[in-house]
This record gives C-alpha cells, sequence and structure tokens, in this order.
C-alpha cells in the first residue's frame, strides 16, 4: 500500500509537471526541483518493490555476488540522488522563505533560480561519483576474491560488502545530509522567531493576527516534518545496508522497508496538498472519477 500510493504520487508530480512544461514550455525553479525529486522516488520505490518481490520468490538471489553487486550499485546511486534532491529542495525553501539580513544569503535570494540546474546536475554528478567508486570497489573485491582465494565463504563476501556499502553510503550522504540539516535548521529558526514576533504584535495589536501567520505555522510544521521524515528515512536506508550480510534478519529488513516506504510516500502527498496547482489538478481529476 505505501508503494502503491507513493508510486502513483510521484508519477502524478512527474507527469503533471511534464504535461505542464510541453505546453508552457517552462517549468519554475521549484517545478525543477520537485519534478526531480519526484522522478528519483518513483524510481526509487519501483526498485525498493522488485526487491520485495525478488526476495519472496528468489530468497537467494541476494546470496549470488554477480546478481546482487549490480542491484546494490543501482540501488544507491538511486538512493544518494533522491536524498541529494531532498537536500536541494531544503536548501531551495531555506533561501526563498527564511529572512536573514547576510550578503550571502541575499545573493543566493537573487541568483538561486540560475543555480537550481546547476544544483540539481552537480547532485547527479555527486551520486555518480560515489556510485561509481563503490562498482570498482565491488568488481575488484569480487575479482580479488575469486583469484586469490576459495576459502572465503558467500557470507564473508556478503558482510565485507556490506561494510563497505555502509562507508559509501555514508561517506557520500555527508554532504546532502549537513546540507540538509543546516538548511532545515536555519529555516526553522527564521520561521520560529517570525512567528513568534508575530504573536507579540497580536497580543500588543489583536487585530494584526491573521492568515499569513497561520500560513507561517503551517509551513513550520511541514518543515518540520519533512526533516523527521528525512531523518528517519537516512537511518532505515542506511540500516538495510545490513541485509546485504544478514539476509536471515528478516524483521529488521520488514521494519526498514516499510519505513523506506513510507518517506517517499507521505512526503510527496504533502507536496501534492501543498502545492496549489497540484492540488487543484488532482481535486478535478477525483471529481472527474467521481462524475
Amino acid at each position: 500500500m505505501e508503494l502503491l500510493a507513493g508510486v502513483v504520487a510521484n508519477g502524478y508530480i512527474v507527469a503533471l509537471n511534464c504535461i505542464n512544461w510541453v505546453k508552457s514550455r517552462k517549468l519554475t525553479s521549484y517545478d525543477k526541483i520537485i519534478t526531480s525529486l519526484a522522478f528519483s522516488r518513483f524510481c526509487l520505490q519501483v526498485f525498493v518493490s522488485s526487491d520485495n518481490f525478488l526476495y519472496k520468490l528468489y530468497p537467494d538471489f541476494f546470496y549470488m555476488t554477480e546478481t546482487s553487486s549490480p542491484y546494490a550499485v543501482i540501488w544507491m546511486f538511486i538512493n544518494q540522488v533522491s536524498l541529494c534532491f531532498a537536500s536541494c529542495l531544503s536548501v531551495f525553501y531555506c533561501v526563498k522563505i527564511a529572512s536573514f539580513n547576510q550578503a550571502l544569503f541575499n545573493w543566493l535570494k537573487l541568483k538561486l533560480s540560475k543555480l537550481v540546474p546547476w544544483l540539481l546536475l552537480g547532485s547527479v554528478l555527486y551520486c555518480l561519483v560515489t556510485t561509481v567508486a563503490f562498482a570498482v570497489f565491488t568488481y575488484s573485491s569480487h575479482n580479488s576474491t575469486d583469484c586469490l582465494s576459495r576459502n572465503v565463504t558467500i557470507s564473508d563476501n556478503n558482510k565485507n560488502r556490506a561494510v563497505f556499502t555502509f562507508l559509501i553510503h555514508g561517506i557520500g550522504s555527508i554532504s546532502p545530509i549537513i546540507l540538509f540539516i543546516a538548511s532545515s535548521a536555519l529555516l526553522i529558526i527564521s520561521l520560529w522567531r517570525h512567528i513568534r514576533k508575530m504573536n507579540l504584535n497580536s497580543d500588543l495589536n489583536p487585530s494584526f493576527r491573521n492568515s499569513t501567520m497561520d500560513a507561517h505555522v503551517r509551513a513550520l510544521k511541514s518543515v518540520v516534518f519533512f526533516f523527521i521524515l528525512y531523518n528517519i528515512y537516512y537511518m532505515a536506508s542506511t540500516l538495510s545496508i545490513g541485509s546485504l550480510a544478514y539476509v536471515s534478519d528478516e524483521l529488521r529488513i520488514t521494519v526498514c522497508t516499510i519505513i523506506i516506504a513510507a518517506y517517499p510516500s507521505l512526503h510527496s502527498i504533502v507536496l501534492i496538498l501543498g502545492n496549489p496547482k497540484l492540488k487543484l489538478a488532482s481535486a478535478r481529476i477525483l471529481h472527474s472519477a467521481n462524475c
């Protein structure tokens, strides 16, 4: 159910923005980011679905280096790209919404629209480098094991590969994680200060409280929700790497899979509900379906 909801929600975001792009021949910076994010999540959830399918039908698949190694490389790339694009979205929110009287911050506000395509491209290249490093090590490790030693068991190979996957995943995720946490923290601080200031003004003047303050409160809740989901997902995806070594630990695999499937589904649904254009289009589709 989680995977299906995520595939539908992310596929809907990609499809609608692509249709709008074909009609108008342009996309806003925000639309570029959420379209890229939704596409990466769509691919990720399709991949996780195939993971579940293969695990149930062919459990031995995860023991075979010839098939599990390419599988791990593909997962590594898609997962890293998804994390990086989510960090790009957090940075976009921070620059556009937060208020700080800093020269660099003001410069980013003016140049962000031009920087977004390069930010997305840089994220893909960054993930490609970490994934290639992982693929090269996996391939060389497999060949050296075949040539130099026949006493290493399949379980030992899986454990060694899991350790390296954990390291590459951790190292490769440091930059997007730091970027996400820093931008989210700055945005939360800015929104909190602004809400406190508006609360003070509303106490002095009751007529001051209006829909703007409610919008800021909703924005703060949305950012905190995104922050919590992102970090839980990162921990779950990191723990799931252990399944390469300990496939028998079915409970951990199940819990991690549930969390991994929930994050891109829930947050994409929140993005749809928080975007007037996406929300209106979805309402029209539901209305047409009911008719």
